[in-house]
Formats: structure tokens, sequence, C-alpha cells
């Protein structure tokens, strides 16, 4: 039971890209295309449009497509919840039954007003079961094959940027006039070396401060895009997703699993997630074609 929880919780790729949705949405269509069209499942040549089995396929799988595209309204009302960093395996699972549900009431309609299913609960649950055996193998062969290409991938970035790190890495000379981040509304110098994330909460930020092995937090009354604005001077700054600016040079492994980036900053800190639109400037800035 532990091990079928554990698989439910593995991070999976999200839908915060529409490209990637429309791609999975283009990949699923395809094989239920093929399958209705070659396969003829469930006595569907006796329902044939026209009796031509390809004219009927289409029609079945641009409804299942349109259908998913309308479903994608969901994903930009609630976008952290399809978030990268927040996508599961178990959420995907419940995401392949609302589209099975969804793409039944459609296809059910169609064939309703064709006359050749019953228009009541029994016509649907037909339609339904019709629906999970057509297009279930079709969507599990979808996310398996997305699920497998970006772990392997951000698998093999990941290996080349800690290698990046472990040759790359190396004492930051002292300096004569020690550089301060500028925090207007607060009086503590914070030195930017010993600088290591600042967290948006609303409009209060939490700084990590190193100090002598540990972790120091800090709340400041400010923005994360106040800020940003005022110490874009630093280069090793990088806005790791909307809620997150972190120093580059305090990375110090950078995990990976099929749903994106993970960097770690300080023993004693959690690792900070690298939303998908940021993990293409992380590994410019991380020289990862050098090691890759």
């Amino acid at each position: 039971m532990n091990r079928i929880l554990a698989l439910f919780c593995r991070p999976h790729p999200g839908y915060a890209n529409f490209k990637v949705y429309i791609a999975t949405c283009t990949v699923i269509a395809a094989g239920v295309f093929l399958v209705l069209s070659f396969l003829q499942p469930f006595n569907l040549g006796d329902r044939n449009i026209l009796d031509n089995p390809f004219l009927t396929a289409a029609l079945y799988a641009g409804g299942s497509y349109v259908t998913m595209l309308i479903n994608f309204v969901w994903l930009k009302f609630f976008p952290r919840f399809f978030s990268n960093e927040r996508w599961i395996v178990g959420k995907e699972l419940f995401m392949c039954v609302y589209q099975m549900m969804t793409i039944a009431s459609t296809i059910w309609l169609i064939n309703y007003i064709r006359g050749v299913f019953p228009p009541n609960i029994h016509g649907y649950l037909g339609m339904l079961w019709v629906v999970v055996s057509v297009g279930f193998f079709p969507c599990l062969t979808a996310q398996l094959i997305r699920h497998i290409y970006f772990m392997k991938k951000r698998l093999r970035k990941a290996t080349a940027m800690n290698i990046s790190l472990m040759l790359d890495k190396k004492e930051t000379p002292a300096e004569a006039d020690p550089q301060f981040i500028n925090l207007q509304r607060f009086i503590k110098p914070i030195d930017i070396n010993t600088f290591i994330s600042a967290e948006s909460k609303g409009d209060y930020l939490v700084v990590n401060v190193s100090n002598n092995g540990s972790v120091e937090e800090l709340t400041i009354s400010a923005t994360l895009e106040e800020f940003e604005a005022e110490n874009t001077h630093f280069e090793q700054l990088f806005r790791c997703r909307d809620e997150f600016i972190i120093n580059k040079n305090k990375i110090t492994w950078v995990e990976s699993n099929a749903a994106g980036y993970k960097l770690q900053l300080h023993p004693k800190l959690p690792s900070v997630f690298v939303s998908g639109e940021k993990a293409v400037e992380l590994k410019k800035r991380m020289d990862v074609e050098k090691y890759a």
C-alpha cells in the first residue's frame, strides 16, 4: 500500500505551459483516431458515418480533441494547481479520469444526435465504458512517454549542472569593500556573499542569510519586485520562479525529476523549485552545454 501511495506522489510534468498541453492532447487524439479507424472496436463498423470508418474516427477523435482543449480553462483559472512544482502522478490519473468523463459526454451527445445511443444514464455509462476502453491506452502511452522523456532529459541536464558546480566552484576572493544588498526598509546591511534567498510572502519578504554556518531568517516589509529592481546590478541574483530570488553562487547541488529541477542552497533550507520558464535561463547561466 505504501508503495502505491509513493507512486501516486511521484513528481510528474504539469501543464503550466499551454504548448505542452496541446502536444499531449494531440498525441491522445491521434491515438484515438488510429484505434477507431483501424481496429473498429465495440462494433463501431455498424455505426460508421456514410460507411466510412475514417470519417467516423475523425469525428470522434476531433470531438475528444476539442473537449480536451475546452478543459484547458481549468488550467487558466488555477495555474498553480497544475504547475510542475505541484503536479504528481496521482493528480495526472485524476486528470485522465476527468478527461474521459467529459469526452464521454461529448461523444454521447454526438451519438444521441445521430440516434445511435439512448438518451439516458445507461446510454451515457455505456459510452463512458467505450471511451475508457478506447482512450485509456493512448492516454497512458502519452503520459508514460512524456514522463520518461522529461525524466531522462532533466537528469542529463542536472548532471551537467552538477559537474559545472564541482569544476567551477571557487572561493570568492575577499572584497576590500563589502557589497551590500539594497534594502531601503531594513537597517541592518546584508553582504551579497552572505545572501542566500528571498521569498515573497504577500507584501513581505522572507530573506535567508548565512551566518557562521547557520541560517538567519529576516522578515522585511517589501515586495520581491522592489527587491529585484533595487539589486539588478548583482549578476548572481536569479529569480528561479515568481516567488523566489536566489543567490546563484550559493547553489550546492541540482536535483532533478520528471517535473523539473530543485536547487539545494543550504543544508538547513529546503530545496527551491525552478519554474519551467526559468529552467532555460538556469541552464544558460550554469553553462550546461559545456559539460553536456
